[in-house]
């Protein structure tokens, strides 16, 4: 799963999930608008809780979460570290977490990372997601390719 968060232009924050399987298909796609003013690792911290619920919500059940907030990584690998906002929310993602088999929490770059940047900023009403399940939305095809490419050549 690849989360990313983000804060809008015209205030509040945006939330994206993007999940495949093992093989770089797609499996859903969801993003979020919030309101409030937030920092960016805050509403970064909250697209990995979003995540966390959506893969509890639809069984999956194997994870690998890419994230490309080097400070929510931190904050996810080790929840007790400090003690801030970010941490918080962290460590409500953790306890998620922890019915599920987590394979990985990874930093990725951000161009490895646009296809759920593009779900943080999806045009939403304010609190409801938008979620796409098996087939993604026409204007996030050609990013998800660019994004599997990316990743490969990052590694």
């Amino acid at each position: 799963m690849c989360i990313d968060g983000g804060i809008l232009p015209g205030g509040g924050a945006g939330l994206g999930v993007v999940f495949r399987d093992d093989g770089g298909n797609f499996l859903l796609a969801a993003g979020k608008k919030i309101k409030g003013s937030l920092e960016v690792e805050i509403a970064e911290a909250l697209a990995a809780e979003m995540g966390a619920q959506l893969a509890h919500q639809f069984s999956f059940m194997d994870i690998e979460m890419d994230v490309d907030c080097l400070i929510v990584v931190h904050r996810l690998q080790n929840p007790n570290a400090t003690k801030d906002e970010v941490t918080v929310v962290c460590r409500n993602t953790c306890r998620q977490l922890e019915m599920m088999r987590v394979k990985a929490i990874r930093h990725i770059s951000r161009d490895a990372n646009k296809g759920a940047h593009l779900m943080a900023h999806v045009e939403t009403r304010w609190n409801e997601p938008v979620i796409w399940v098996e087939r993604p939305p026409v204007y996030l095809v050609d990013q998800l390719q660019l994004d599997n490419v990316t990743a490969v050549t990052d590694q």
